[in-house]
């Protein structure tokens, strides 16, 4: 019997009964024994990253979908032909965002297979904003529009949002991105070397962006996610930045009360949404063994197969990577189908570029401090010490990749 090894990355071991549970037919139709190593999201850059420098690894793993562009820098991954790719259906089969980062940029090389993809949205409650006479199809639309109903719900005494401040916060960059592209901005130039989140059009963007912040009372400032979540299916806030996932969670809480099942809502946040998620990649090592590259090429296969990822998200709640894929799957939330209809028809990826994500660390390093500046100093406009800081954190950065 063929011995794989497979990476995933979960936050919690229980997160792995939905991978335990896709891998099963897999296991018993092809005889494989896959041996499935679990590490945590805070550790898994640092650790591939390492096994790629030292040209190791596990046969197979997820990775993160901009991560493959930095693992092929050091050689250390199997590309995919295109014969094999249209074995899976061809890439018109995948979300285009998704398909978008299997690539380095400026190679034709296809580095990983897309998997599964996340992608943030805004729950509100349809309650609370139609008593501040606000109407939801308005509400959020553009940032702009944001500021104005957070400022309208703040004025009829409702508190807005609670988000995740004071501490790092992996998810930052991702959510701050739709801000950044609402007016056609960008984190970095087309070149991938460039900062541009100082020009006009992403720093009006990111102004808009902490210009939510003064809304965050001090009660709910300094909060994980998760608590931010609790605040919100408590009744506490009328609005929540989360994962398309937590829907579930809202409705099957025990701290979600009775007005918030009957009103919950979702839509998608201001501009241009980011869509992320994961990819399979097969590691370069498996060429020592042929049989072993087979097993290793079928389990992606599987795995990116339609039906696999239905399966995936039927029982991880986990969004497929294939457009095939959604017309078989059903959300809690009604308002839920057409907004990632929106989202899959408009989201993109950060770029695929070697440097991305020692750029995306320094980004991450940069909002939490404007944040933590603008909570500091409510009597200066957030807008003002937004715009200071960006246009330091710009010249900062491009020294450092310039280095």
């Amino acid at each position: 019997m063929t011995e794989l090894n497979f990476l995933a990355i979960t936050d919690t071991a229980e997160d792995l009964n939905p991978v335990h549970d896709v891998l099963r037919p897999f296991e018993r139709d092809d005889a494989v024994q896959i041996r499935i190593k679990r590490i945590g999201w805070d550790r898994a850059w640092q650790t591939l990253l390492m096994d790629a420098i030292e040209g190791k690894g596990p046969h197979v793993s997820q990775i993160g979908s901009t991560w493959g562009a930095t693992m092929a820098m050091f050689d250390a991954l199997r590309t995919f032909s295109s014969d094999e790719v249209d074995q899976m259906g061809g890439a018109p089969q995948f979300l285009p965002s998704a398909w978008e980062t299997v690539k380095l940029a400026g190679r034709p090389d296809v580095w990983s297979i897309p998997w599964t993809v996340y992608t943030f949205v805004l729950f509100y409650r349809q309650d609370i904003l139609k008593s501040a006479g606000i109407h939801p199809d308005v509400a959020f639309v553009t940032p702009e529009a944001m500021c104005e109903t957070f400022a309208k719900l703040s004025k009829n005494g409702i508190l807005p949002w609670a988000f995740p401040t004071l501490h790092p916060y992996q998810d930052l960059v991702h959510i701050a991105s739709s801000w950044v592209r609402a007016n056609g901005g960008e984190f970095l130039a087309r070149n991938g070397y460039d900062p541009v989140f100082g020009k006009p059009e992403a720093r009006q963007g990111l102004m808009s962006f902490f210009e939510l912040f003064p809304y965050l009372p001090p009660s709910l400032r300094g909060l994980s996610i998760e608590a931010c979540t609790q605040a919100f299916a408590r009744g506490e806030t009328a609005t929540l930045i989360g994962g398309i996932e937590i829907a579930d969670e809202l409705l099957t809480s025990p701290y979600t009360s009775q007005e918030l099942r009957e009103n919950l809502a979702v839509t998608t946040l201001p501009g241009v949404p980011w869509i992320g998620g994961d990819h399979l990649v097969i590691w370069k090592n498996v060429h020592a063994d042929a049989e072993l590259e087979r097993v290793a090429l079928d389990l992606v296969q599987y795995l990116a197969a339609c039906d696999t990822q239905v399966q995936f998200f039927k029982s991880g709640n986990v969004l497929p990577a294939r457009l095939d894929a959604y017309p078989q799957i059903e959300f809690s939330l009604d308002s839920s189908t057409e907004t990632m209809q929106k989202i899959l028809k408009t989201g993109r990826p950060h770029p695929p570029v070697r440097l991305w994500r020692r750029i995306e660390a320094f980004l991450e390093d940069m909002l939490l401090d404007i944040g933590n500046v603008v909570l500091r100093q409510p009597t200066v406009p957030a807008a003002e010490t937004t715009e200071q800081m960006i246009i330091a954190y710009e010249e900062k950065l491009s020294a450092v990749l310039k280095s």
